[in-house]
C-alpha cells in the first residue's frame, strides 16, 4: 500500500510537472507557428483553441523576407547591433567585475566590507529610479545615440562581484601562495591561478550578463533609439503602432531575437548549472 502511494504520488508529480512545462511552452509554440503564417491566418480560426490550430495551413518564409527589406535598414543590422553591444559588455563586464571581485575577495584592506556591502546594495535599486540621472550623464558625455551610451554604464555589476567573489573565496589560499613563491605577482596569479579556476563561474556571469544586455529594452529605447545604433528589441517594438500591430513580423522577429540566447543555454548550460551551484556552496 506504501509503494502504491509512492508511485501514485510520483505520477501525480509528474503531471502536475506536464501541465506546467506545456503552460509554460505554449508562448513559445504559438510564436514558432506564427512566423510561418500571414497577418490574416494568425487571427483566422483561432477558436476553438486546438493542437491543430498551431500548424499553420500555408507555410511561408515571406515574414522573414520582410525583415530582410526593412528601411531603412534590414533587421539584420539590428541584429547585429545586439550582438555587438552584448557580445563587448559581457568581455568588458568579465574583465571589471573580475577584478573587483579578485580585490574583495582575497586583499585585505580597512573598510573593505563596508565598501562591499556598499555596491550589493546598489542591486535593491529599481533601474527606473536612475535612469534619468543616466541620460543626462549621457548627454553631459555626448554619448546619446551611440554604442558608448549601451556599453559603459553597464560594464560594472554588483551582481557579478557578488558571484565572482563567492567563487574566488572557495579556492584554497595554498595555490595563491605556492605560485607567489615561485615568483609570480600578485596580478600574475590572478592570472595563471585565480581565473583558470573560476572558469564556470565566468561562463556562468558571461551567460547572465549577454542574456540582460540582450534582452534589454528600456535603455536602448532611451538612450540610443536612432537606426543607427537601434537594438533588435527596441526594433521589434517598432512593428506595434497606433495604425497596426504587425503580429507575423514581431513572431518573426521574435524568433530570430530568441536563437542566440537559446544556443548558448543549451552548449553552456553545464557550466551555468555548475557555476551558480558551486558559488552557493561556497
Amino acid at each position: 500500500m506504501a509503494r502504491f502511494a509512492r508511485l501514485a504520488g510520483r505520477a501525480l508529480l509528474y503531471v502536475v510537472l506536464c501541465a506546467i512545462a506545456v503552460v509554460m511552452l505554449f508562448p513559445y509554440v504559438w510564436m514558432l507557428s506564427g512566423s510561418f503564417r500571414s497577418q490574416p491566418e494568425i487571427f483566422a480560426n483561432l477558436y476553438p483553441l486546438t493542437i491543430w490550430t498551431l500548424v499553420p495551413k500555408k507555410w511561408t518564409l515571406d515574414n522573414f523576407r520582410a525583415l530582410l527589406q526593412l528601411q531603412p535598414f534590414p533587421f539584420t543590422h539590428y541584429v547585429l547591433n545586439s550582438l555587438f553591444v552584448a557580445v563587448t559588455v559581457t568581455i568588458l563586464s568579465i574583465v571589471v567585475n573580475a577584478c573587483a571581485a579578485y580585490v574583495f575577495a582575497r586583499i585585505p584592506f580597512r573598510g573593505r566590507d563596508q565598501l562591499f556591502a556598499l555596491f550589493i546594495t546598489t542591486t535593491i535599486i529599481p533601474f527606473e529610479v536612475i535612469v534619468v540621472p543616466l541620460y543626462l550623464e549621457m548627454r553631459l558625455f555626448d554619448w546619446v545615440n551611440s554604442y558608448r551610451a549601451l556599453i559603459i554604464p553597464f560594464a560594472a555589476s554588483p551582481f557579478g562581484m557578488f558571484l565572482l567573489r563567492q567563487f574566488f573565496r572557495g579556492i584554497p589560499y595554498e595555490l595563491e601562495e605556492a605560485a607567489r613563491i615561485d615568483g609570480c605577482s600578485r596580478f600574475g596569479a590572478f592570472v595563471r591561478i585565480i581565473l583558470p579556476n573560476s572558469l564556470p563561474a565566468l561562463i556562468a556571469f558571461a551567460i547572465i550578463r549577454f542574456q540582460l544586455s540582450w534582452d534589454s529594452f528600456l535603455w536602448p529605447l532611451i538612450a540610443a533609439s536612432s537606426p543607427e545604433v537601434r537594438v533588435i528589441q527596441v526594433a521589434i517594438a517598432t512593428f506595434d503602432s497606433d495604425v497596426e500591430i504587425k503580429w507575423n513580423l514581431i513572431f518573426a522577429a521574435a524568433v530570430i531575437a530568441s536563437f542566440p540566447v537559446v544556443m548558448i543555454v543549451a552548449f553552456l548550460q553545464r557550466y551555468y548549472v555548475q557555476g551558480v551551484a558551486t558559488t552557493g556552496f561556497k
